[in-house]
């Protein structure tokens, strides 16, 4: 395969296959796309605003290597897609899970989850307040958490089940994206430099320079904010209905 296709081909091997089962009699996610496409919208608009910043910043890039060409806002189009394509898959396995689990697997762990990400987030703005995408992916994060408080939403249980699920699925696309050969390197490690086969580069002065093979372990958390936020307006949305 063309190199220029591999960000691409990322995208669509996220979203091919939740995409074919949307029509699952069971699931039958099709009919909810009405509440998830404006969730994802508003929260696409969200990260690509973030997304220009730190691009514009040099906090991360990509590499051209490995990319169509064409670009909006100085985003590469598959940047774009990722935001679709990544939530597109999550938010189909979290309906997936409640549609074929009988009860609430996590239904206790939903609420100490939410506390702990909060209390996690708050130890990291204290402690990495000049290292920008570890600050505010932890700000963001506890902002979103705040709400969730508040909100106390019935869905809390299956958002935990499928966060921890969806961790291995988005460690392998994002392990992709951050080195192509991203099993080669060691399971925990804090050498990003070794990383050099990377679709996305980041600055390690604006990380905190630890590593599950190749993907920045700040990207969990970042993962965390842009499930929880497409699940928490999809819920909205739905409710309101």
């Amino acid at each position: 395969m063309d190199s220029h296709f591999l960000y691409l081909a990322v995208n669509l091997g996220s979203i091919a296959v939740p995409l074919l089962l949307s029509f699952d009699k069971k699931v039958a996610f099709y009919k909810s796309w009405k509440y998830f496409w404006p969730a994802n919208i508003i929260t696409l608009i969200f990260f690509i605003v973030w997304d220009v910043l730190f691009a514009n910043a040099g906090i991360w890039g990509f590499n051209d290597n490995y990319l169509l060409g064409p670009r909006i806002l100085g985003l590469p189009v598959e940047e774009w897609l990722f935001f679709i394509c990544i939530p597109y898959a999550c938010v189909f396995l979290y309906e997936t899970f409640k549609a074929w689990i009988p009860g609430e697997p996590f239904k206790q762990w939903g609420k100490p989850m939410v506390y702990g990400m909060a209390a996690l987030c708050v130890l990291l703005m204290a402690t990495n307040v000049g290292k920008h995408y570890t600050f505010f992916t932890a700000l963001f994060t506890f902002i979103g958490l705040l709400v969730m408080i508040r909100w106390r939403p019935h869905w809390l249980g299956w958002f935990a089940f499928t966060y921890l699920i969806i961790l291995v699925p988005f460690l392998i696309a994002n392990g992709i994206l951050t080195g192509l050969d991203f099993w080669q390197y060691p399971i925990f490690n804090s050498t990003p430099e070794i990383v050099t086969d990377q679709i996305v580069w980041y600055n390690n002065d604006h990380n905190l320079s630890f590593r599950i093979f190749s993907v920045p372990v700040d990207d969990t958390v970042y993962g965390f904010l842009l499930i929880g936020m497409n699940i928490s307006i999809y819920e909205g949305l739905r409710r309101k209905a």
